[in-house]
């Protein structure tokens, strides 16, 4: 029988109401006449109840079920009554040994309580259906033991929270219409729900002329129809379907406690070149954000959580071994000074950090002028060549010269593997300097709590607040909202917590030969910007007349730059008479064979040529693409 709504003169029904007959409109019901259109009518409604209600009803369809198929194991195949048996033996043995693919594709299984009602279901169900094939569905009192047993194991499946959960949402799913009333949202329907691990999803079709931007300024009153907690509800938009949106009410907050620091398993290094994991978002997964070739903006209030997460971030970093950090901390050292043994510099004044700066863009430029002369588009970091990143707390203290310095390693260090990674707590235009373009070269922003809402925009773009990126709510320290490419939703996230313990060990775990020492009182003073360099760091003599070594060299003889750019600049350095061997050996910190390795391949380039006695020299000419890898891309011959 089919049902449709019509009114006297013919024309179309109203949309008033969602579909529901409007005023002086008369339901017409077309169909089948007599008893036999009545019990289609009426069989048709009971089939669409026992799909609806096909949840609260599975005890009796595991019953029904399991006798039916023993009734035609024992018509058909009487003899195959004992592989039922085999097939719930071994899931029982799946249960008690839990393999991890097992956990990850069901993760309520984790829980005793749900394995040992999966281990009650399977030995019920299996013994129904092998007794059923052998001596038939209805021999005796086996009927009737079934039932008992299916309302057995039927009770905790009924009393279960998450069966109350799922009741409670399609009560809500079906009256969504009113809830839309009630919060200004009329028309708007819930097509979908499911129910997760804090909450419930649903996605929500909007009314023809509705967007996105209503369903984030109805949110408040929302949460009022629904009854739910202030702050419980979040909405996205579905990308394919301007029309759509996705509501997400979450019953108990995931973050509410800090979520500790996890070091990353295995012995093996982990490289910059894969997404790093920073946080986690509510629904448990993690957040893991790819940080190569990347400038990282932090942005919060005070007592936010800003140098929390620079620490996780700092840990992540430290566990990769193709990178070499720089930190400022203008906190006289008070923040980055614990990770001494992974930074190769550290400036915890103004003065300190402009030297720093410059020699950040020296190095930048070193790197562009090698890839330039070696027809390399981009660096591609190793351990031997190195990312550079530069960490700067409480940016806002730099002087104007230091920003200026800033403002050109986040224009062109990109390319070249040097990046910033910013913390402060309102990047203003004045606060980030004035004509500086170092805000908008900034591929992630992490917005944490900020007082004032215009601070949103200030974060992470003119029209996030609009947009629903807003964090003035934000309750605990480290909740954070995350803009980069891939992340274009808000969706609310909670840093790792890592504390002084954890910072110790991982940085002694992840110690860097030749890395930063405490600078003496009169480093202190600001004597390092006038030459006088601390132990393990950056200074003038790198690049003093008569030595080989590479300019900005950190640490190894081959410095930050790799032992490739340093043997080049060596080169181009050497007298007119060329540099040996031994003296190219010094420069790149590399073997002998290594070094005639490289130097061979120069020469079939042209990039390099002999001029007796084993010595060598760079010879100047149009650049052209080698063939060979990338800076570091080779390892050691020897």
């Amino acid at each position: 029988m089919n049902r449709r709504y019509g009114n006297a003169s013919g024309s179309a029904p109203s949309r008033k109401g969602r579909g529901r007959p409007g005023r002086g409109e008369i339901m017409i019901v077309q169909g089948g006449s007599g008893a036999a259109g009545d019990f289609a009518y009426v069989l048709g409604a009971l089939g669409r109840a026992g799909w609806r209600y096909r949840s609260e009803l599975a005890p009796l369809y595991w019953w029904a079920g399991s006798l039916l198929g023993g009734a035609w194991l024992h018509s058909t195949h009487p003899a195959w009554w004992p592989l039922p048996l085999v097939a719930g033996v071994a899931v029982l043995v799946v249960l008690a040994w839990l393999p991890r693919p097992v956990v990850t594709r069901w993760p309520l299984l984790a829980r005793w309580r749900v394995r040992a009602w999966s281990a009650g279901f399977t030995a019920a169900v299996t013994a129904t259906v092998a007794l059923a094939g052998l001596y038939g569905a209805s021999a005796g009192e086996l009927p009737t033991y079934a039932f008992m047993a299916a309302m057995g194991l039927g009770a905790p499946w009924w009393w279960r929270e998450d069966r109350r959960r799922l009741s409670k949402v399609r009560m809500i799913r079906e009256r969504f219409g009113d809830t839309a009333d009630a919060a200004g949202l009329s028309g708007a329907r819930m097509v979908s729900a499911v129910i997760g691990r804090w909450g419930w999803t649903a996605r929500l079709k909007l009314r023809r002329g509705q967007h996105y931007t209503d369903a984030v300024n109805a949110l408040p009153a929302l949460e009022s129809a629904l009854g739910s907690r202030v702050g419980a509800l979040r909405v996205e938009p579905v990308t394919d379907d301007a029309a759509e949106v996705v509501l997400r009410l979450v019953e108990s907050d995931p973050h509410a406690e800090p979520i500790p620091w996890v070091a990353r398993p295995g012995k093996r290094p982990a490289s910059i070149t894969a997404p790093v994991t920073v946080g986690v978002w509510e629904d448990g997964s993690d957040v893991a954000v790819s940080l190569l070739r990347k400038h990282v903006l932090i942005g919060g209030a005070t007592d936010s959580g800003k140098s929390g997460l620079l620490n996780v971030i700092l840990a992540r970093l430290a566990e990769c071994n193709d990178v070499t950090i720089w930190g400022i901390d203008l906190k006289e050292g008070m923040e980055l000074a614990p990770w001494s043994k992974v930074l190769h510099r550290l400036a915890v004044n103004g003065s300190q950090g402009g030297a720093l700066l410059k020699d950040a863009v020296a190095e930048l430029e070193r790197r562009a002028a090698f890839l330039a002369e070696q027809g390399i588009r981009e660096w591609t970091p190793t351990a031997e060549a190195p990312a550079l990143v530069v960490m700067i707390d409480e940016y806002a203290e730099l002087g104007p010269a230091a920003r200026k310095l800033a403002d050109s390693i986040a224009r062109r260090g990109r390319a070249v593997a040097v990046t910033l990674l910013i913390a402060t707590q309102r990047p203003t235009q004045k606060t980030m300097g004035d004509g500086s373009a170092i805000r908008s070269q900034m591929n992630i922003r992490f917005c944490l709590r900020v007082v004032e809402r215009g601070d949103v925009d200030l974060i992470l773009g003119a029209g996030s607040l609009t947009a629903g990126w807003d964090t003035t709510g934000f309750d605990a320290p480290g909740k954070f909202l995350l803009r980069a490419a891939g992340h274009d939703t808000p969706r609310r996230a909670r840093a790792q917590w890592i504390n002084d313990a954890d910072v110790q060990a991982t940085a002694t775990r992840n110690t860097r030969p030749n890395h930063h020492q405490p600078a003496r009182p009169q480093d202190r003073n600001g004597d390092h910007a006038s030459g006088q360099t601390p132990p393990g760091t950056t200074g003038a003599q790198d690049g003093a007349p008569g030595s080989l070594r590479a300019p900005g060299a950190t640490g190894t003889p081959s410095g930050v730059s790799g032992p490739d750019v340093a043997l080049w600049e060596a080169l181009k350095q050497a007298p007119p008479t060329g540099a040996g061997i031994t003296e190219l050996m010094t420069a790149s910190g590399r073997s002998r064979r290594w070094v005639h390795y490289r130097l061979q391949a120069l020469k079939r380039q042209g990039k390099a040529a002999p001029c007796g006695d084993g010595r060598w020299v760079a010879v100047p000419g149009p650049r052209a693409r080698p063939d060979r890898e990338p800076p570091g891309a080779d390892g050691d011959a020897s």
